[in-house]
């Protein structure tokens, strides 16, 4: 596998915010976003070889010297890697909890102990946002996390119409006798200094279709913590 970066850091969205983990990012993705802030873990020759026990140990580390259990595999796209599913069954083994951040373009048909799942959604402003299928949505189960990276009024709009639809899709899978896995935990990230918090409080606040989902307001801390250009954190 391709690897950028392994670092140890704080969770800067998503449901273990702020909580210490390993941070494990792989090289290469199948999209191009428009507001993408890892673009050097997308082009370019910024990584180096390395398979999945080399991976492990390289975590393993972190653990033995500070007690962290906690992985976070993300991008670039890390799902796009032919030996991920090698990689997901090592950590997992081990007792690791690992998040996969995925772009939402592959379905989530891994499930193993301590292994969940934040997929985005790609709205408009990404430029991405044909290639998105709600069939990969519909892989999500209530352990997982469904992220929306909005950066204009029209990317609110979207929002809405696919957790409407996703949850319409969920409903009536439970109705008609098959197994629903439950919707999944839905957060609204902005594009970082795109639209004013207050905006999409105010607009999350408004929509029933968002609170009768729980949906969740987030900013990416790391960037609050840290410079936002900074790598490694």
């Amino acid at each position: 596998m391709k690897v950028c970066e392994i670092f140890r850091s704080i969770e800067g969205e998503g449901l273990r915010t702020g909580q210490a983990a390993v941070f494990v990012r792989l090289h290469g993705c199948n999209l191009r976003c428009s507001y993408c802030d890892s673009m050097y873990a997308v082009e370019g020759l910024d990584y180096k070889q390395m398979n999945a026990g080399e991976i492990l140990a390289a975590v393993e580390a972190y653990r033995t010297e500070s007690g962290v259990k906690c992985v976070t595999l993300t991008g670039g796209e890390p799902l796009i890697h032919a030996d991920v599913d090698e990689l997901l069954t090592a950590l997992s083994k081990v007792g690791f909890e690992v998040n996969v951040e995925t772009n939402g373009t592959v379905p989530c048909k891994w499930r193993l102990p301590g292994l969940f799942f934040t997929m985005d959604w790609k709205c408009k402003s990404s430029g991405m946002s044909d290639r998105m299928k709600m069939e990969n949505l519909a892989t999500l189960c209530k352990d997982d996390v469904l992220k929306f990276v909005v950066g204009s009024i029209e990317d609110l709009q979207e929002t809405e119409r696919v957790v409407a639809q996703l949850s319409q899709i969920l409903e009536s899978s439970s109705q008609n006798g098959s197994i629903s896995n439950g919707m999944p935990h839905i957060y609204v990230s902005p594009v970082f200094g795109t639209l004013a918090y207050e905006e999409i409080v105010n607009w999350m606040l408004a929509s029933r279709v968002m609170t009768e989902n729980n949906a969740r307001f987030q900013v990416q801390l790391h960037k609050i913590v840290w410079d936002p250009d900074l790598r490694g954190v």
